[in-house]
């Protein structure tokens, strides 16, 4: 795998694909840049795509994240700049929208467009006298896991996650050995990303002047908690799509990886979102 030098930073990536627009994908918490594996390879047929590593996870190496959202999204620049890649679309998962909105907000002319499945939120959902008691509830539950994690129980906080988020308790027994190890292994990363209070309420202040359309998009059978998060955001932002993806959950690059890869494609190419 190719390594981009970023300072004291080094990002490892893949590409896929030598024509079109670029696109970048940005992997959520818990995983590296192989959980887009399903995905990237269709993507490339029709434009040029880095899936990478954030720091500290896969093969990308760094000084320990002091801010994980600001620091992730100043590595994501930079990594665009030494690849000469931008403007790019910016596809993410989960905690990885964290990342791809700040760089809009701070950096639009490196992003092209930015599409995002199912942000974290809770602090929304705590605003909201509505949804107040069960956003109680979930940070109850979060913070058991981090208690797990700090105490070295990683399996028993791993396993809790994504029988969770897949709302299936046979998830994590059924995963490869090699993606549960994964998990494993980031796990201490997954503490560093959750105590940021910047994913309670993901800053998408910046994005108000932005031109840059955004796509949100949510799971038919994703926990109903993250489908209020994505919508509570959504209502947060100006030049914004919200569209569900049928018979998906939280993971759709990899659950439903054809469908996944038609829907970008129809915002992102069939639209010709321009460069700004």
């Amino acid at each position: 795998m190719p390594v981009a030098e970023l300072g004291t930073v080094r990002i490892r990536y893949e590409r896929y694909g030598d024509a079109g627009d670029p696109l970048v994908l940005v992997h959520g918490s818990w995983v590296d840049h192989r959980t887009w594996g399903r995905v990237a390879p269709s993507l490339g047929d029709s434009m040029r795509v880095l899936a990478y590593d954030r720091r500290g996870h896969g093969g990308s190496t760094g000084p320990v994240r002091t801010h994980p959202v600001k620091d992730d999204a100043e590595d994501l620049a930079d990594f665009l700049v030494a690849t000469d890649l931008y403007p790019a679309h910016i596809v993410a998962h989960s905690y990885g929208g964290c990342v791809a909105f700040r760089l809009a907000g701070t950096r639009p002319e490196l992003v092209r467009a930015v599409v995002v499945h199912e942000p974290p939120g809770l602090g929304f959902l705590e605003d909201d006298p509505a949804s107040a008691l069960e956003a109680r509830a979930l940070r109850a539950g979060v913070n058991q896991l981090q208690q797990s994690v700090r105490q070295g129980a990683v399996d028993f906080a791993a396993r809790t996650f994504v029988t969770a988020f897949a709302q299936d308790p046979g998830a994590w027994d059924r995963m490869p050995a090699e993606t549960k190890a994964t998990f494993l292994a980031n796990a201490p990363r997954w503490l560093e990303e959750v105590s940021d209070p910047e994913i309670d309420r993901p800053d998408v202040s910046g994005l108000s002047e932005s031109m840059s359309p955004v796509l949100l998009t949510e799971g038919t059978e994703s926990p109903p908690f993250l489908r209020r998060m994505t919508e509570a955001l959504a209502h947060r932002l100006g030049n914004v799509y919200l569209e569900r993806v049928p018979d998906a959950g939280h993971f759709p690059h990899l659950t439903r990886p054809a469908q996944y890869v038609g829907l970008l494609h129809r915002f992102l190419v069939e639209r010709d979102v321009p460069a700004m």
